[in-house]
């Protein structure tokens, strides 16, 4: 019987539960064992998403799949480590068949994309949330931390900021097919990126929060104040064309969900991005600088800051 927790796992997680190099024990038991190599450090991260706040109502569960393990994903690329397992404790309303197996299958085809093996987790009855701990190795010593820019440092971002955020407003709109909602919908971890630039970031983060707010997160840990040139953005297209130049610049610094990286790097290694945006098919682009002093400013095409009442989403 599928109706309760063990025959859910037994008949949608069991059979996904990919065959990986270190899962010793995977789903079934009551820990999951897992071995890593004596040259490599572990990175652990968790996080939970619940329905209403971190997905709209009703979303198809192949969106709920690919926001939770992107997300989690994120935090993995954002220290250059290499995706090893994840455990998965899912929070449901009820026994829904369909959901439940196009959530599985849609979960099973990113653990492929990805290479991360489901090795455990655990189902209780109320409304629908998904809590991810992700596990990633790195070799000894090479993880990229948050407190290690310089003054002078150069920032630099990933991809395109904001799509995310006007996304949403298209989802909760009913629009699951234009561009930005689906990089909102499946946020693309910059798991290459991150795993090629541990060799020349000063100090990285996802960006999940809002530009503003997680590059205030490397200011802080470094001791240090940034400078982020808003004509220096990257914009997709599709954003501007969507809500204007104005609107894409402020979505750019202060909207969330967009998982691209934020890193810093030394001003005499910044030619050497060149090659990882090669390498890796990703844009990398200048946004900004470290300095010594405090705090995140924008500033527009003349220099004068660009106001501000909040830096990036916050739960309290």
């Amino acid at each position: 019987m599928k109706e309760h927790e063990f025959g859910i796992i037994e008949h949608y997680f069991k059979p996904i539960a990919r065959t990986a190099e270190g899962v010793e024990l995977g789903p079934g038991d009551d820990c999951t064992i897992l071995t890593f190599p004596a040259d490599s450090e572990t990175c652990v991260s968790t996080d939970t998403l619940v329905e209403g706040v971190h997905f709209p109502h009703f979303c198809p569960a192949t969106v709920v799949a690919a926001r939770t393990l992107g997300a989690n994903l994120s935090d993995l690329a954002a220290m250059g480590a290499v995706p090893h397992s994840f455990l998965l404790a899912m929070t449901l309303p009820e026994v829904d068949d369909a959901w439940l197996s196009e959530f599985s299958t849609s979960l099973s085809n990113l653990m492929t994309e990805y290479e991360i093996a489901l090795s455990g987790g655990n189902l209780a009855r109320g409304s629908l949330s998904l809590t991810v701990t992700v596990i990633g190795t790195v070799p000894a010593g090479k993880a990229v931390r948050r407190d290690g820019a310089g003054a002078g440092d150069q920032v630099f971002v990933t991809g395109t900021l904001g799509d995310a955020g006007e996304g949403l407003e298209l989802v909760r709109g009913g629009d699951y097919d234009h561009y930005l909602a689906g990089r909102y919908c499946a946020p693309t971890p910059r798991i290459a990126a991150g795993m090629a630039l541990r060799e020349v970031a000063t100090a990285m983060i996802d960006i999940s929060d809002g530009l503003m707010a997680d590059l205030g997160h490397i200011a802080a840990a470094s001791g240090l104040g940034a400078v982020v040139e808003s004509e220096s953005l990257p914009l997709s297209d599709a954003l501007v064309d969507a809500c204007g130049r104005e609107k894409a610049t402020r979505m750019a610094l202060f909207s969330g969900d967009d998982y691209e990286l934020c890193f810093t790097v030394k001003p005499e290694d910044t030619k050497r991005l060149e090659q990882i945006t090669d390498t890796t098919d990703v844009k990398l682009t200048r946004v900004g600088y470290m300095h010594d002093g405090e705090g995140v400013v924008a500033v527009d095409t003349a220099g004068s800051p660009i106001p501000f009442s909040k830096s990036g989403y916050l739960h309290f």
